[in-house]
C-alpha cells in the first residue's frame, strides 16, 4: 500500500496505481477524501443554455428515472459501508442538487463555483478544501469541472453518475486516488441489496420510499416533485424561492402566509415519502405520501397549462383536515 500512496504523492497517477472501488470504500471509512461526483443520468435530448440563473427547471436537463435510482444506490452503498459524509456541495442545477438529495437526503449548499467552465482560484480552493475531521466531502458537479481540475482525468473518463475521488495536496490542487464507474456502483449496490434481502422481514403495506411515479416525473409536472424535495429539505430560504419562482402569485395567499403554513406542516409531518400519484378532476394531480412525523398526507396540485408550468394551487389533506 505504501508504494501506491507514494506514487500518488510524487506525480500524476498511472491508471494501474489508482485504488479499486472496494479499496476506495475502505479508505473513505477513515475520512479525508473528496468525491467529485458527476450528476446522475439525464435526458440528453434537452438542450439548455449555460445561463443557469435564468433557466427554469423545465428547460434544464433533469435526472431520468435511472439517474434517480443510481443516486439512491450510491447513498445505500455509503450507508451500508459506514462512509462518513460531511459537507455535500452542489452546483445550482436541479440535476446536481437532486443527485445529492436522493443519495444523502441533504445539500449543505449550492454554489455557481461548481458550474464555472474555466477553472479559477475560487473553484480550485473549493475543490481542494480539507474535509472536516473523520468525514468525506461530496461535490456534485459537471464533467468539465472534474476534467479541468483533477490531474489524470481526461474528457470522457467520468460519465454521468460516475465519480473521481481526490485528496488535497495544496490549497489549490488535488491528487486523483480512484474512480467509481457505473459498473462499480451497480456491483456494490447489488451486494447491498442482496444483504438487505437476506435479513429484511416483510412488512405489510411496505413501499419504496421516495419512489417517483411516472405521472409526475415529466417536464409539465416537474414543479410537483420539486415542491416535495424542497419541503423535505427544511430550508426556509429555498422554499421561499420556490414560491417566488414556481407558484403563480395569488393576492389571497401572499408568500408570508404560505411560509407560515409550510412551517406548521413541516413541524407536523417531518419529511414525506411518495406512495402514489393520480390524476383527479380537472387535470389536478393528487400525490399520497407517508411521513416521518406520523400522519399520512395527500396533496392536490393544480398546474399552469402552458410553460413554465408553475403551480396554481397546492392543497394538503392531513388526518382529515385540509390545508390550502
Amino acid at each position: 500500500m505504501m508504494h501506491v500512496l507514494l506514487a500518488l504523492v510524487v506525480g500524476a497517477s498511472a491508471p494501474d496505481s489508482l485504488l479499486s472501488a472496494d479499496s476506495l470504500l475502505a479508505a473513505m471509512r477513515k475520512g479525508g477524501y473528496t468525491m467529485m461526483w458527476r450528476h446522475g443520468a439525464t435526458d440528453r435530448s434537452v438542450q439548455e443554455p449555460m445561463d443557469y440563473k435564468n433557466t427554469p427547471r423545465f428547460q434544464q436537463r433533469n435526472l431520468t428515472d435511472r439517474g434517480i435510482a443510481d443516486a439512491k444506490t450510491v447513498g445505500a452503498i455509503f450507508k451500508a459501508h459506514g462512509i462518513p459524509i460531511g459537507d455535500v456541495i452542489t452546483s445550482p442545477m436541479y440535476r446536481t442538487r437532486e443527485t445529492a438529495e436522493y443519495a444523502f437526503g441533504r445539500v449543505t449548499m449550492d454554489t455557481p463555483v461548481l458550474r464555472v467552465v474555466d477553472p479559477n482560484a475560487e473553484q480550485k480552493r473549493l475543490i481542494a478544501a480539507e474535509p472536516a475531521p473523520a468525514t468525506n466531502r461530496v461535490l456534485v458537479t459537471h464533467h468539465f469541472v472534474i476534467e479541468r481540475n483533477v490531474p489524470g482525468i481526461r474528457p470522457g473518463m467520468v460519465d454521468e453518475g460516475e465519480a473521481a475521488i481526490v485528496r488535497r495536496v495544496t490549497d489549490d490542487s488535488v491528487q486523483l486516488i480512484g474512480i467509481f464507474k457505473l459498473a462499480d456502483w451497480q456491483r456494490l449496490g447489488a451486494q447491498v441489496a442482496a444483504a438487505h434481502a437476506a435479513t429484511a422481514r416483510p412488512t405489510a403495506g411496505a413501499h419504496a420510499p421516495n419512489a417517483v411515479p411516472a405521472l409526475i416525473h415529466t417536464r409539465e409536472r416537474a414543479a410537483i416533485l420539486d415542491y416535495i424535495l424542497t419541503f423535505n429539505s427544511g430550508d426556509d430560504a429555498r422554499m421561499r424561492r420556490f414560491y417566488e419562482t414556481s407558484v403563480v402569485p395569488n393576492p389571497d395567499r401572499p408568500i408570508e402566509q404560505r411560509m407560515e403554513t409550510y412551517q406548521r406542516l413541516k413541524g407536523q409531518l417531518g419529511t414525506m415519502s411518495i406512495v402514489s400519484a393520480a390524476e383527479v378532476d380537472g387535470g389536478r394531480i393528487e400525490v399520497k405520501t407517508t411521513t416521518t412525523g406520523g400522519p399520512p398526507a395527500s396533496m392536490t396540485f393544480s398546474i399552469e397549462p402552458r410553460a413554465p408550468y408553475r403551480l396554481t394551487g397546492i392543497t394538503f389533506q392531513v388526518g382529515g383536515a385540509g390545508h390550502p
